[in-house]
């Protein structure tokens, strides 16, 4: 026993020796993915000024539109949709409210142009000249989201995490950037950013918050029910409203529904933003 205990103490030593000298090297282990430490990159000296809050007090609704070197403005088809020029009111970083004498949109795209009534003094974020990008990218939005009351725009990141494709309302299939980072309701519109670059490589769509079909029609259910107790509901613009009960549960449950993060969320691609731009005359 007194041989294995002489031979064993220091073979124990040896191992504890090796490793306490090898745990710095360990930590040099080289990595394929350094993270950066500034997630803004680039970009936000640009993105502070050129990254305008959309505001429809008649809808009750806000979202995002970035400045193109054009000087127009790009932001979400959706989040003008039916909307007159005149009911469109755009405010930026230093609280400045600009107004809107055009509208160009395409809803399958997912994409619209803004055209303000005065050019907005400001630099703008160039688009890529790249077609080719990798999952994994890291990438930031500046924007606008719910609930954030502040003058500047607000910044998200994370990463491009696939592509995916999706069926619009016209039946039209189109490609969109599947996006891993916090958007929400208001983000729509903003630019999405290759944090390495600092340039823009899409447009903030959507964020994936999917409900089965059963929920989709209880949901639409409430919605046209015109019956129960009555609650007068007036939106920011001033404009009334009476609600019937089941309206109201509605109207709530579809509030926590937008407040629901997957973190995933969908943008418009580089390619489908320069073919609109090409097609309405704007040099991308």
């Amino acid at each position: 026993m007194k041989i294995l205990r002489y031979v064993y103490e220091p073979l124990v030593c040896l191992i504890i020796l090796f490793l306490l000298t090898h745990a710095h090297a360990q930590d040099q282990i080289p990595v394929a993915a350094p993270m950066t430490t500034d997630l803004a990159g680039s970009t936000a000296a640009v993105a502070l000024p050129s990254v305008l809050r959309v505001v429809l007090p008649s809808k009750n609704s806000t979202g995002t539109a970035f400045l193109h070197k054009s000087g127009v403005l790009l932001t979400a088809a959706h989040v003008v949709k039916d909307a007159a020029p005149s009911d469109i009111l755009l405010l930026d970083a230093k609280a400045q409210r600009h107004s809107i004498t055009n509208v160009m949109i395409d809803e399958d795209m997912d994409i619209a142009i803004l055209f303000p009534h005065q050019s907005i003094a400001a630099p703008a974020m160039e688009l890529t000249s790249e077609s080719q990008f990798k999952v994994g990218m890291q990438v930031s939005t500046w924007g606008y989201p719910g609930g954030y009351n502040g003058l500047p725009p607000l910044l998200m990141s994370g990463y491009l995490a696939g592509v995916d494709v999706v069926k619009t309302d016209s039946g039209k299939r189109v490609v969109r950037w599947v996006v891993n980072a916090a958007f929400n309701n208001g983000n729509s519109g903003g630019p999405l950013v290759d944090i390495e670059k600092g340039k823009i490589i899409g447009l903030v769509s959507s964020k994936l918050a999917p409900l089965p079909k059963d929920i989709e029609s209880a949901l639409a259910a409430l919605k046209n029910q015109k019956f129960g107790f009555r609650f007068a509901r007036s939106d920011t613009g001033g404009k009334s409203e009476n609600l019937s009960e089941a309206q109201v549960v509605e109207l709530v449950l579809q509030h926590l529904r937008s407040q629901t993060q997957l973190v995933i969320g969908y943008a418009v691609t580089i390619g489908d933003l320069k073919t609109f731009l090409k097609s309405k005359g704007i040099d991308p």
